[in-house]
């Protein structure tokens, strides 16, 4: 568990808290009373633990550092388990905010996403009750009553399911399984049964505070203890409210043990698994004027440690533990290393620094253990040592603190300048560690990137530093040499010198400084940072970034090679810009329909705001804002390659009525639309100052790709060359002859959309036995891929390309035709195109994964990192507003507010974000995305409830055991279409799409 202190049933620490199933484990086996953390902070205790080493060996202390950075070699548990014949899996928060994906051999969420969170509900306002003190603020430090279920909540609920499961399987080989419960780690959301049963008015402060219990302190502790949260929550009136928050929370977790403990004990491996409960670290709720953990204090150190070992699974204690016996010897998480290996009979692991606990798992109340449990703070020469009736702590200034822990459980009286403590204090003293690793510093770019901010109308904000001090490093990817200045509490600039081009500058700063980027040469100012309450990088991007959006037509989720579902698809160049960006591995369009689709994302809106659910909506209305008419007034070169789709075409019979009504009531094939009504609803009409537009062999442009010159006027042209190579050419003339300005480029592959074709060069790649319309997709692809590369190696060339922007994704699933069919290449235009949704359900025109879910990869080096995924939901309408917030414009408000979100600072973050709500609307389908669970409603009364965390996923429905949930999301989903047009919900008028939910989901009977 995480963040729990005593506050515990069975340890006694509030008598308010609720917590039956820690108890009822506690009853099981060995509960230590005296049980301490490594470290009071969850990455230097989690790496202590799973490596066996201490802090003071391996340099890693405190939440900053990167474990693999500072032990890169080193053998964690699961893999030395694994290494003696054990299955290892896992689920939750077990390291510190990534898995280690090689140490294991099952993980929940995937391993190789290096994302320990499932899909957590969290509100999308924050804060929710407690208001930011300041930048110092850490944002989860909030609680919150959710008006949600369990299985809506998701987070912890899911980790337990999902752990569930596997103890109610046999195994055919031993298993280590590490359950990672995240609450009640901050923020104090929770479920609102959970705070139910304590009542705000009834809650008592914590047993451990004392006011002025400080005084005793030395002044190095004192400033540890005041950090600031207890006195801003106190300021706030909300200490009685965050009392609250962790006691609800604490249930709330409780509660979640309580369902891995019923899986075990109903299932066939109770009477053969080893249970081990720790939590890493306490928590205080303002004893010692603190909030938080970090601190030498028993509040901090302290945490609950159980061990039940059932009779005869463990040839090293045959008889099993006793039940319900309690240990008092001080003893450290350390420990757990070796004695999982004596109880499970494997070869010692020579590094470990702890005892084994056999001995006292044996004899719980022996007197002959002789270790203390020393744990060890931020900085080396800083550490307490627990011992049985006494508690040391000594400060790297040697400052020290001495506490009877018997006479005195709270430590409010400090002994150490007493005359009866030397005794006690020389003991501790000649046992403590005198050797200390020197702390190894993260290197810049592990860190978090800064938000590089747009100078504001009344200009840059004042600082408001509050804090510690720590290094900030500035990095400079301009092209010039800019000049660093510090903004003082009166908004006045202060210089701190140049930076050169490429060059780093680290500055000593605080939380709510503000510094301000300028020419070095003028006057202008470029941009400033707000500090957050940790070092960070600060780059400072070429002003205003390039833009490239790269959209494929018809390309199913599976078809990239680093999307690692399938083994026939090669694209290296997209796998580099994944390499050097952000994968989303849960982006979704707004249609499983190109028009449709691509108005979403060249918009930033719901393209039913407009009135286009399908294709014959079409076209796009002439005053709805592209990407490319915002960023105009921005200073950028807009230009638009490929196919368009979203001006009028013969299935348009509304606009006909409207526009031309002699075409109304004509055969598809006799309607002629002329180019005065095309040409206001074209590229050229719609914010694109260059534009070659065109699908297959028919363009109009305004840029010549031989001379690489713009016309005076568009021309019409043919090219019989293969399409992708054309878009590709056409592509890197615009950014060669643009690259001296900001530019945006909308680039529309028309592939591996039908008809397929593909020159020799890219069918060659792909031989040997397959279906041919596979064979003819990956072609496309492949030429696509190349298509990226050469992008890639234009704007390498001009210097361009870690300050562009390249955002790669697909408009829509491929066309699976329900069988794939490999019917012909040149008879069947419109058959299956040959690419993949694996591994989801449905296809093209469905609102199932298969027709919704696509690729996609952001890559920007200089504010983004690089090679992570990114787990959780996102969309094309995202898209806009990144794009002009990356630009430096304003988000439009009110009735043209976009229904995206700014993705860059939520790509900076792996922890879970706001959830938020996606819906999807097209022909007699409409669909819901909130968190983990997706609900889907077909218009002859189908219901569907999916947990997409499932490796079942959509190919099991929910919607029976889960019938609030489902009813919760149909009522949301029924209010978002309220405001669409046109309004409401799928009637099942025409159920275009019947046949396809008939196929994909047979044990769905239709309602109606």
């Amino acid at each position: 568990m995480d963040d729990l202190n005593d506050w515990i049933g069975c340890l006694g620490g509030h008598p308010q808290t609720i917590t039956p199933n820690l108890d009822r484990l506690a009853a099981s086996g060995v509960l230590f009373t005296n049980a301490h953390c490594p470290a009071p902070a969850c990455n230097p205790c989690r790496s202590a633990v799973f490596t066996g080493r201490a802090p003071n060996r391996s340099g890693l202390y405190d939440n900053r550092q990167q474990m693999r950075e500072v032990m890169p070699d080193e053998v964690i548990l699961p893999q030395y388990m694994r290494n003696h014949g054990y299955h290892a899996s896992g689920s939750g928060k077990l390291l510190h905010y990534f898995i280690d994906a090689a140490s294991w051999d099952e993980y929940f969420p995937k391993a190789e996403s290096e994302n320990p969170f499932p899909q957590t509900f969290y509100p999308s306002q924050r804060p929710v009750s407690l208001e930011r003190g300041g930048p110092w603020q850490y944002v989860e430090t909030d609680w919150a009553a959710l008006d949600v279920t369990d299985e809506e909540f998701g987070g912890d609920w899911a980790v337990s399911q999902w752990i569930g499961e596997q103890l109610q399987q046999k195994h055919e080989q031993p298993f280590f399984l590490g359950c990672g419960i995240y609450r009640p780690h901050e923020p104090w959301f929770v479920p609102k049964k959970y705070f139910e049963p304590f009542p705000l008015d009834s809650i008592q402060l914590p047993p451990g505070y004392l006011e002025n219990d400080l005084d005793d302190v030395p002044s190095i502790g004192q400033r540890a203890a005041r950090n600031r949260y207890f006195a801003h929550i106190q300021k706030q009136d909300q200490w009685k409210q965050g009392i609250q928050g962790y006691l609800a929370s604490i249930h709330f977790a409780d509660a979640m043990l309580g369902r891995v403990l019923d899986a075990l004990e109903s299932g066939p491996n109770a009477d053969n698994t080893i249970v081990v409960l720790w939590s890493d670290h306490g928590w205080q709720l303002g004893e010692k004027e603190h909030w938080q953990k970090y601190t030498p204090w028993r509040g901090v150190t302290r945490i609950p440690l159980m061990i039940r070992v059932p009779k005869t699974p463990s040839p090293s204690l045959p008889n099993g533990t006793p039940i319900g016996v309690r240990c008092d010897a001080p003893v450290n998480l350390l420990s757990l290393f070796p004695t999982l290996l004596d109880l499970c009979q494997l070869p010692p692991n020579p590094v470990n620094d702890g005892p084994s606990l056999l001995p006292l798992l044996k004899e719980p109340n022996t007197v002959t253990w002789k270790h203390n449990s020393v744990t060890y703070l931020s900085q080396p020469g800083a550490y307490a040592v627990s011992g049985r009736t006494h508690r040391y702590i000594h400060y790297q200034d040697g400052s020290e603190e001495l506490y009877n822990i018997q006479a005195d459980p709270y430590e409010w009286n400090n002994l150490a300048t007493t005359p009866d403590a030397a005794e006690h204090l020389a003991q501790f003293r000649s046992a403590s560690p005198t050797n200390f690793a020197k702390r190894i510093e993260p290197s810049v770019k592990s860190l978090a990137k800064l938000t590089f901010r747009t100078i504001p109308e009344e200009g840059v904000p004042a600082s408001k530093p509050d804090g510690n001090q720590f290094p900030v490093h500035f990095i400079n990817q301009q092209r010039d040499q800019v000049e660093l200045c510090w903004i003082d509490a009166k908004a006045k600039p202060r210089s701190y010198g140049l930076i050169q081009p490429g060059q780093t500058k680290t500055q000593s700063t605080r939380p709510g400084a503000v510094w301000m980027v300028k020419e070095a040469d003028g006057d202008k100012q470029l941009g400033y940072f707000r500090i957050g309450d940790r070092t960070a990088q600060a780059v400072i991007p070429a002003s205003k970034p390039n833009v490239v959006i790269i959209l494929t037509d018809d390309q199913g989720w599976a078809d990239l090679s680093c999307q690692n579902e399938v083994d026939d698809i090669r694209t290296p160049h997209i796998d580099g810009l994944a390499a050097r960006g952000v994968r989303c591995t849960n982006a979704y369009v707004t249609s499983p329909q190109c028009s449709p689709s691509r108005a979403g994302l060249i918009t930033g809106r719901y393209q039913q705001r407009f009135g286009i659910d399908t294709i014959p909506d079409m076209p796009l209305p002439t005053d709805a804002a592209t990407i490319a008419e915002h960023l105009q007034p921005q200073g950028y070169k807009t230009g638009f390659v490929g196919k368009w789709h979203l001006e009028p075409n013969v299935t348009c019979i509304d606009w006909m009525h409207r526009e031309l009504p002699a075409m109304a009531g004509k055969p598809r094939r006799q309607v002629r639309i002329p180019w005065i009504k095309i040409q206001p609803y074209s590229p050229a009409q719609q914010g694109f100052d260059e534009y070659y537009w065109g699908a297959m062999t028919n363009y109009r442009t305004n840029f010549d790709l031989a001379s690489g010159d713009l016309l005076p006027q568009m021309k019409q042209i043919h090219d019989k060359r293969f399409r992708i190579d054309i878009q590709t050419n056409a592509a890197v003339n615009f950014i060669q002859r643009n690259h001296d300005q900001p530019f945006y480029l909308q680039l529309n592959y028309y592939g591996p959309h039908t008809p397929l074709e593909a020159t020799q060069k890219y069918l060659d790649r792909f031989p040997g036995p397959m279906p041919e319309r596979r064979r003819y997709a990956l072609a496309m692809l492949s030429a696509i891929d190349d298509g990226v590369g050469q992008i890639v190696d234009q704007l390498k060339a001009d210097g361009l390309l870690d300050n562009t922007l390249i955002v790669m994704t697909s408009d829509n699933g491929a066309p699976l035709k329900m069988t794939k069919p490999d019917s012909s290449i040149n008879g069947d235009a419109g058959g299956w195109d040959g690419s993949l949704n694996d591994p989801w359900v449905g296809e093209k025109g469905m609102l199932s994964e298969g027709g919704i879910r696509v690729p996609m990869i952001w890559s920007l080096p200089t504010q983004l990192p690089s090679g992570i995924t990114y787990d959780w939901p996102v969309s094309t309408l995202d898209i806009a507003p990144s794009v002009l917030k990356l630009a430096g414009g304003e988000l439009p408000s009110g009735e043209a507010a976009l229904d995206g979100i700014d993705l860059i600072p939520r790509l900076n973050d792996i922890q879970n974000p706001s959830t938020r709500t996606l819906y999807f609307r097209f022909w007699d389908q409409a669909a819901i995305r909130r968190g983990k669970w997706k609900y889907i409603f077909v218009g002859d009364g189908r219901r569907f409830l999916f947990d997409l965390e499932s490796d079942q996923h959509e190919n099991r429905n929910l919607a029976e055991d889960y019938p609030e949930l489902a009813d919760k999301l149909h009522a949301n989903l029924a209010a978002w279409t309220s405001e669409l047009t046109p309004k409401g919900m799928p009637q099942g008028k025409k159920m275009r799409e019947q046949a396809w939910y008939d196929f994909y989901f047979e044990e769905a009977d239709p309602v109606n």
